[in-house]
């Protein structure tokens, strides 16, 4: 079920009223039964069916069993063999086809002519999402955070809470059990707030991101037609593309959440405006940074071979030193689940994970290098001019790592990096033929004026919730915005001939 269609909404505006009209101690039962509809809708199947108990009664036994023997050395087998069952399903999901073509290309290296055929996995929507959040449940049972659940139904309504499944963002046990299983009273302005917020996420998919989106995919489909500096403005609309859609879809999600007065943690608070890739990813989906930091990066830090390691290398080279290959060996480590987690394809593993480590890197070690020629030569940084050049300059970086989350292939990433300089590469306006790849006249101008909104709004954000500042407007201000906003997604939004609501580019993740 997507959360563009007239389908959702219909699903959603039920849930929402029977939630409310029900009597306040089915309130959970409601959400579980929306959510278990919402998990299987056109998706129902004995092999669905088997991949969601396997994983929800694994995490209620052993969860069960690691609160039961914490005291003893049960409790870390009993994690261990929790997570193992997690991944393996996960993995034989999603992975089968990245361990096959792995294979397939040893087997070219050594001319061996014998090919394995890739498969087809039947998967369940958010597969990805709740098997991690289990996961965090299973291992802050055994660090002693939070209790397990007793009742397994409360425990498969944390698993699935329908509005998470398509994009995130993550939840942790300890933060949710009350926002999930406690009564809640109807409110009239958390209603209009949440209204406001799924509003707001519609304008970004409907009227930005698929804008975008057409412009993008008539580029990348048709290299030999539409190079140079048309790749160049693809290349830099996807990333605003893919924020778009996926920010849009969690202010959809959080908008819904909020009307139930359900909290969840915020994903993104305005990533362009980063000066630095380190920056960047602490504003962009922050969950799923926070989750990896929690979970992965500082238990590989602590871990006896890490401590080992840093201690050898501080004997060999120096403190400084031998405090950051650990570091950095965790970090990539962790870079590398980011892009394995992304789906089963290198280009995932290449663009959103090792790429990005490498920034990062750089940025740590060339950083008080490059202060240090700026002091000498007289270049300011703490000046506006030097802000927007970084500003500008992590986003040229991110652009440029998502031609591999883009591609189809690392060839095809390749080639569409070359493409930009092939085919008389730096002309824009040829003919008009800009107004041909995907976007007419009028689209580019409702698309710029979308954007220009979009960065008001932005920044706006940067200072407080805008939606507060609105309610606080007079009336007559008020309801002039909320209805140009109802306006814009109707008249301008993308519904034609070609338009799919499915293009969530996070919702198979």
């Amino acid at each position: 079920m997507l959360l563009t269609s007239l389908s959702f909404l219909a699903f959603a505006i039920i849930t929402v009223l029977l939630y409310f009209i029900l009597p306040k101690k089915c309130q959970w039962l409601v959400l579980l039964i929306a959510s278990l509809v919402f998990l299987f809708y056109k998706n129902l199947s004995i092999g669905t069916i088997i991949q969601a108990l396997a994983v929800l009664l694994s995490s209620y036994v052993l969860g069960r069993q690691i609160e039961k023997n914490k005291e003893t050395k049960k409790a870390k087998r009993y994690l261990i063999i929790g997570i193992a069952i997690i991944l393996g399903i996960l993995a034989y999901l999603k992975y089968s086809n990245l361990f096959i073509i792995t294979v397939n290309h040893i087997l070219d290296l050594f001319k061996v002519s014998y090919q394995f055929k890739q498969v087809q996995r039947v998967s369940l929507i958010g597969i990805s999402y709740y098997s991690l959040i289990m996961i965090s449940y299973l291992v802050d049972i055994y660090r002693g955070t939070c209790k397990s659940e007793k009742n397994i139904l409360k425990l498969a309504l944390f698993m699935s809470y329908f509005p998470i499944l398509n994009s995130g963002p993550f939840i942790r046990y300890e933060n949710m059990k009350d926002e999930l299983y406690k009564k809640h009273k109807f409110s009239y302005d958390r209603l209009c707030s949440g209204l406001v917020r799924i509003l707001w996420g519609l304008f970004k998919i409907l009227v930005i991101s698929q804008r975008l989106g057409m412009y993008v995919d008539t580029v990348y489909a048709n290299l030999a037609t539409y190079n140079g500096f048309y790749t160049v403005i693809a290349i830099l609309f996807f990333p605003m593309q893919l924020y778009t859609n996926f920010s849009g879809s969690i202010d959809i999600i959080m908008g819904i959440s909020e009307i139930l007065g359900i909290k969840l943690p915020e994903n993104f608070t305005t990533p362009f405006f980063s000066t630095s890739m380190t920056e960047f990813w602490r504003h962009w989906h922050i969950t799923l940074g926070a989750w990896l930091k929690e979970y992965i990066f500082y238990p590989l830090l602590k871990s006896t071979i890490m401590q080992k390691l840093n201690t050898f290398c501080k004997n060999k080279f120096s403190k400084k030193i031998g405090k950051k290959i650990p570091m950095f060996l965790s970090m990539f480590i962790m870079w590398v689940c980011i892009g394995v987690w992304h789906g089963g394809a290198y280009t995932y593993i290449i663009g959103s994970g090792i790429i990005q480590f490498i920034f990062i890197f750089l940025e740590d070690l060339l950083g008080p290098i490059v202060s240090k020629i700026n002091k000498k030569i007289g270049i300011k940084e703490d000046v506006f001019s030097y802000k927007l050049y970084k500003t500008i300059r992590t986003y040229l970086l991110f652009s440029i790592s998502m031609i591999f989350f883009r591609a189809t292939s690392i060839k095809n990433a390749i080639k569409i990096f070359l493409s930009i300089f092939f085919y008389n590469p730096w002309i824009l306006f040829d003919n008009n033929s800009i107004y041909k790849a995907g976007l007419d006249l009028l689209d580019f101008r409702v698309l710029i004026l979308s954007l220009i909104v979009l960065f008001i709004v932005e920044k706006l954000s940067r200072t407080g919730s805008v939606r507060e500042k609105l309610f606080k407007q007079n009336i007559v201000f008020r309801w002039g915005i909320i209805y140009a906003l109802i306006f814009g997604i109707v008249i301008f939004g993308c519904y034609g001939v070609g338009y799919d609501p499915a293009e969530f580019i996070y919702r198979g993740f």
